[in-house]
């Protein structure tokens, strides 16, 4: 008898250990960008976002919790640099960023197959101002071009020689671009046109400056402890992509 009742409790452990869900914090912006995230504080209990809804169905199917924090970019990633967080998203590729985190890997290029979205930054000016983009310079400026501070374009622009003006969000860009304060504005489209209606002195320039595949970030202190369920979030990520992004896209596109 007392045989088969430690046998019926080491069974009962075993079942919870198997089941155990692990928790990861993941860290994404205090700001509103859809379709990506929605809102400033917390998450929407409705339409949280593309990004998020990804990201906790491939968490949810490798049996991992994920806590949301909101907070500015920048600070998004020397939390994950200090490991105070598990994730981080939606974050392009950048060398000087593998100081604060790992991104998903193939040889020592980020693995654009486990892409969490991509997302094309676009040039912003007056209409019937001189500003252009040729593909590969930006012509008719006058000054500084507007970029939100710690994105990744502030570094793509400095490498053709353009100087930059950081602020804290685009809107605020656009401001200074209505008072013409400064000449052009550099924006993720997705954030720049939804302005746009708002702003009717200010046009989009073609072509895009750049497209780029935006990833989930992990630390270096989770990715050292963790390794094998990071690899398997980071996949399963891949696979919910590639299935139900165009009908979680949709339902903001409404």
């Amino acid at each position: 008898m007392l045989k088969f009742l430690t046998w019926i409790l080491s069974v009962c452990l075993w079942s919870a250990g198997a089941m155990a869900t692990e928790t990861l914090r993941a860290a994404y912006e205090d700001k509103s960008l859809p379709p990506y995230y929605t809102g400033t504080d917390g998450v929407d209990p409705v339409l949280p976002g593309f990004s998020v809804e990804l990201l906790r169905e491939a968490a949810k199917a490798v049996d991992i919790e994920i806590q949301f924090v909101r907070m500015p970019w920048v600070r998004c990633l020397k939390s994950l640099e200090r490991g105070e967080v598990d994730l981080t998203f939606n974050s392009s590729f950048k060398e000087d960023r593998l100081v604060a985190g790992v991104y998903p890997m193939v040889g020592n290029k980020p693995d654009a197959s486990r892409r969490i979205a991509t997302i094309s930054y676009v040039l912003y000016r007056l209409k019937g101002a001189p500003v252009a983009f040729t593909g590969n310079s930006i012509t008719g400026l006058d000054g500084p071009v507007g970029a939100p501070a710690g994105y990744s374009i502030i570094e793509d622009l400095n490498k053709i020689g353009v100087k930059t003006e950081e602020a804290a969000d685009t809107l605020t860009n656009f401001k200074k671009l209505a008072s013409k304060r400064i000449p052009a504005v550099a924006a993720q489209d997705v954030h720049g046109d939804a302005l746009l209606p708002d702003f009717p002195t200010i046009e989009r320039v073609s072509p895009p400056l750049a497209s780029k595949d935006y990833f989930v970030m992990a630390s270096h202190q989770a990715y050292d402890t963790r390794r094998e369920l990071i690899e398997r979030l980071w996949a399963k990520l891949a696979e919910v992509r590639e299935r139900r992004a165009a009908a979680v896209y949709a339902k903001y596109a409404r």
